[in-house]
């Protein structure tokens, strides 16, 4: 059984959804080319390590950068360096200082009143 409210709802639902296909038809292009976009980048990613590998076994063997631009090879990229490998810097600590033990306590310090030991008053400003 149908109500008003769905007579006057399904037109404006159904305008909305011929509106979204066609937003959606024209997006599933993009889609797919960030998707191939992707891959290929993943898979030039893989490519890095060999082609620097070989390009460095090249100029072992004699060829320079400029010879081997010629030929189309680029200069590979380089990642940035990480920390150093070489020896750490060594912190240069002191000797512990010796710790006096605490002062005893007397007598006098203990039957006291509050406010007696220096250290329970409040300074006066």
């Amino acid at each position: 059984m149908t109500t008003p409210a769905d007579d006057v709802t399904s037109p404006i639902l159904a305008t909305a959804e011929n509106l979204l296909s066609s937003r959606l038809e024209a997006i599933k292009p993009l889609a797919e080319l960030i998707a191939e976009r992707k891959r290929l980048r993943d898979l030039l990613e893989q490519t890095e390590k060999p082609y620097g590998a070989a390009y460095a076994a090249a100029t072992a063997a004699g060829w320079t950068a400029e010879e081997l631009r010629q030929m189309g090879a680029e200069e590979p990229t380089r990642r940035p360096q990480g920390r150093p490998k070489g020896s750490r810097t060594r912190r240069k600590t002191s000797p512990a200082s010796p710790v006096s033990p605490p002062a005893p306590r007397t007598e006098d310090a203990d039957t006291a009143g509050p406010g007696s030991n220096p250290r329970e008053t409040s300074p006066q400003f």
